[in-house]
C-alpha cells in the first residue's frame, strides 16, 4: 500500500481526491502509523483530499461501486499492489477527455499496460470478449499505440456513474473489473488502451488468492453466462404493475431485450427468480434506487430509458 500511495503522489497530474478502502478483516487506523502520516501530510501539502474508509468487508467490488457513485466525473481505480509510473493519470485523462482521438468519440474507460515481472513480450491478442479464454490479455505487455478493446483489468480510468459494478459476485469478486468495463462497452462507450505502464507487484498470498475454489467457480459461472448473452440487453422489472405499464412504451426501443418481469401478462418475460439465478444480484436494476442516485427530476419512463440506454425513437 505505501508504494501505490507514493505513486499517486508522484503523478504529473494529481487526482482531486484519494480514497483508500480498508477491507481487511482486522482493520487498523493507519493514520497513527508514522510512514502513512508523512504520506497524508504530503497529500495535504499538494492539495489532494484524502480519506481512509473502513469498508464493509463484502469485497472490493462493493468499494469500487461506492467510489463510482461519489459524484466525480472520472475515477482512477488502483489495486493496492500496483505502482503507476508518473505519467499514467495524465495520459489516461488526456485520452479519456480527447473525444477527437481517431474514431473514438465517446470514451468510457482508458487503461494501459499492467506489467508483472517477468512478463512475455510481443503478445498476440485481439482484446475481444469472446476470445478471453483463448488468448492473453493485451495489458500484460507494453502498449505501443492507442487501440480499442472490449474489456480492461486491474487499473484504469473510467467515466463514473454510468454503469454499476456487479454486486452478484462473491466477496473475492473474480472478474469484477472485466465485467464492469465490458458493461461500459455494451452501453456504447469505447474502451481504449494507451502507451503507459502500471506495475503490478502481485503478492503470492492475500486478497483474491486466498479465496475458496467454490467462490471462483461461482463468479466464473456468472461471467460465462453474461458473456453468452453479450448481444442481449438484460431487463429486470422487479416492481409494480404501474411500472410495468409505463415500461411497455420503452421496451420497443431496447435493442435485443432479454426480459425478466413480475407481470408476465403486461411485459412478457422470464421470472424474477430466473434473473437472480442468472445474475446473482439484481440491485442495479432497481429503478427507484437509480432515480435516487441520479437525483432524478424527470418522468419514470425517461428514467427507464436512461437505465436501459433506450432513447425515444422519432416516428416518421
Amino acid at each position: 500500500m505505501p508504494l501505490v500511495i507514493q505513486s499517486v503522489l508522484m503523478q504529473t497530474k494529481l487526482p482531486d481526491k484519494l480514497i483508500i478502502f480498508d477491507d481487511n478483516e482486522q482493520p487498523k487506523d493507519m493514520r497513527e502509523n508514522q510512514v502513512y502520516q508523512y504520506f497524508f501530510m504530503m497529500l495535504d501539502l499538494k492539495g489532494v483530499q484524502w480519506e481512509w474508509a473502513f469498508a464493509e468487508k463484502k469485497g472490493q467490488h462493493y468499494n469500487h461501486d461506492k467510489a463510482n457513485k461519489m459524484g466525480f466525473d472520472w475515477v482512477w481505480r488502483l489495486d493496492d499492489d500496483t505502482l503507476a509510473e508518473p505519467n499514467v493519470l495524465e495520459e489516461l485523462y488526456k485520452h479519456a477527455t480527447a473525444y477527437d482521438v481517431g474514431m473514438w468519440k465517446n470514451v468510457g474507460a482508458v487503461g494501459g499496460a499492467i506489467l508483472t515481472p517477468p512478463f512475455q513480450r510481443n503478445l498476440k491478442a485481439t482484446g475481444f470478449i469472446e476470445e478471453i479464454y483463448d488468448e492473453p490479455n493485451l495489458q500484460w505487455d507494453y502498449i505501443t499505440a492507442v487501440r480499442e478493446v472490449d474489456h480492461l483489468h486491474c487499473s484504469f480510468l473510467y467515466k463514473a456513474g454510468v454503469h454499476d459494478y456487479d454486486l452478484g459476485l462473491s466477496r473475492i469478486a473474480h472478474r469484477e473489473e472485466t465485467m464492469f468495463t465490458y458493461g461500459l462497452k455494451q452501453k456504447g462507450y469505447s474502451l481504449l488502451l494507451v502507451p503507459v505502464v502500471t506495475w503490478h507487484l502481485k503478492n503470492k498470498v492475500g486478497g483474491i488468492r486466498d479465496g475458496q475454489r467454490e467462490l471462483f467457480e461461482h463468479d466464473e459461472e456468472l461471467f460465462r453466462k453474461q458473456v453468452k448473452l453479450k448481444d442481449s440487453t438484460i431487463v429486470v422489472l422487479d416492481n409494480g404493475l404501474g411500472d410495468h405499464i409505463v415500461f411497455k412504451y420503452v421496451l420497443r426501443d431496447i435493442k435485443n431485450p432479454l426480459v425478466f418481469s413480475c407481470y408476465n401478462d403486461v411485459v412478457p418475460g422470464q421470472s424474477i427468480q430466473a434473473a437472480k439465478d442468472l445474475l446473482g444480484s439484481i440491485d442495479r436494476f432497481n429503478i427507484y434506487q437509480k432515480m435516487d442516485e441520479w437525483k432524478w427530476k424527470g418522468s419514470l419512463e425517461d428514467a427507464f430509458r436512461k437505465l436501459y440506454n433506450a432513447p425515444r425513437k422519432l416516428e416518421a
